[in-house]
């Protein structure tokens, strides 16, 4: 069952989100064993009207002993499954973007059904009609209850471009401020070049300024977690594979806990096929533990399932999701650093520009405030050579120049120098 799926019925486990979305629900479109919970969902309120939620005990009973006496072993085992996992609550956030959805799902199909009707030819006031379901929406659409906003005490005058965490490359700092709280900053190069050693090693130079709650979440959409636990002890160590075998496991824990200040300081979900709700859910409950979110990376933040409108267009879909991923960073104040592979046009070039983001026009471009590129020229004579760019950026210090200079991959030990 997908996570959304999950979520969804998690969410209308509860009477008042039910009354909203049910209805709404596109009970062909989404999972079988998806609609039949829901459905028996809206029979167990038809049945307890009092009830405000799910008694999951009684509901239990009803599901297999009422609504559906027929189902095999399977289907009893899975349906199971999923009740148990439904007594969790979704968050918040996730629990009102779904209603919300929902809502404007409802809102869309409605509109477009009058629309309809009326170049038929019916006698309808859509004027009116419109303007009286969007002010329904209105009046259901899930918001906050508190609005923050900045006033003068929160001007940035006096903001430090020293505040924050570093990069791993010594001219980064010199001439760009510090890493700080909803940075977007995209990792690009072609297959192949460095752009996780990049990362693994600008992760040694942020935790220097992280606090001990503090983790990096690293979303892995290409190779194994496995290999890229690897690569960050590496770079956290400055060891070779050679060495790091001729260690004892004890030994590496023990450098790496010095070094790092927390045994799970970076953690590494794989996130293959996944939705964007469910990299939410993995937040989430890392923010149950106790613990803060440091860092958010994503390896090939193109690849997630992203729900938006039909037809749109690549380039425009990929924008959305950006923009959605830089808001992580806001929630969770936390820099984030989605990567992406360059374009065919920018193969061959030691300084790739802004605008050779692959499958991107200018939406990329325009939802982050820093482009990183790690450029290779082909040059057989200096295969680890690396140009290191930053054709956008928002956080350069005044009077500087932007970084447009080459520096040696030493894939080996996860290091530029």
């Amino acid at each position: 069952m997908a996570s959304i799926d999950l979520a969804l019925l998690r969410v209308i486990k509860n009477k008042t989100e039910y009354d909203k979305v049910f209805r709404y629900i596109p009970l062909d479109a989404v999972n079988k064993r998806t609609a039949l919970m829901a459905k028996s969902i809206g029979k167990y309120f038809e049945n307890n009207e009092t009830e405000t939620s799910i008694n999951f005990h009684s509901f239990r009973s009803m599901f297999f002993n009422s609504y559906n006496k027929k189902l095999n072993e399977a289907d009893t085992e899975f349906y199971n499954t999923i009740l148990t996992k439904m007594e969790s609550d979704v968050p918040e956030v996730v629990k009102n973007n779904l209603v919300n959805q929902m809502l404007e799902l409802g809102f869309a199909t409605t509109t477009m059904n009058l629309i309809e009707e009326y170049q038929a030819g019916e006698e309808i006031d859509i004027v009116p009609e419109v303007t009286d379901l969007l002010k329904k929406l209105s009046e259901q659409m899930t918001r906050a209850n508190k609005f923050e906003y900045a006033d003068l005490d929160d001007s940035s005058v006096e903001e430090n471009d020293d505040d924050g965490l570093e990069w791993c490359i010594p001219e980064l700092n010199e001439r760009y401020r510090r890493i700080q709280p909803a940075d977007q900053t995209i990792i690009a190069a072609c297959p192949g070049l460095g752009k996780t050693t990049f990362l693994t090693c600008n992760n040694v130079s942020m935790v220097k300024g992280m606090k001990d709650t503090d983790v990096i979440v690293w979303f892995n959409n290409e190779s194994s977690r496995q290999r890229i636990m690897k690569r960050q002890m590496q770079s956290t160590l400055n060891a070779t594979s050679p060495e790091l075998s001729a260690m004892t496991k004890e030994d590496r824990d023990a450098a790496y806990l010095t070094v790092m200040g927390r045994k799970d300081r970076v953690r590494v979900y794989d996130i293959h096929e996944k939705s964007n709700l469910y990299l939410t859910d993995i937040l989430e409950s890392i923010k149950k533990e106790g613990l803060t979110i440091g860092a958010i990376i994503c390896d090939m933040l193109d690849n997630i399932k992203f729900p938006t409108r039909r037809n749109l267009d690549e380039h425009h879909r990929l924008e959305e999701l950006y923009k959605w991923f830089r808001t992580l960073g806001v929630t969770y104040n936390c820099p984030t650093f989605p990567t992406s592979q360059v374009s065919a046009e920018g193969e061959g070039l030691l300084y790739p520009a802004q605008h050779m983001l692959k499958g991107s026009k200018t939406g990329k471009q325009g939802a982050c405030d820093n482009i990183i590129m790690i450029g290779f020229d082909d040059d057989a004579m200096n295969p680890n050579n690396r140009g290191i760019s930053m054709p956008k950026t928002k956080t350069l210090r005044a009077g500087k120049q932007p970084l447009l200079d080459t520096y040696m991959l030493d894939g080996d030990r996860g290091r530029y120098k």
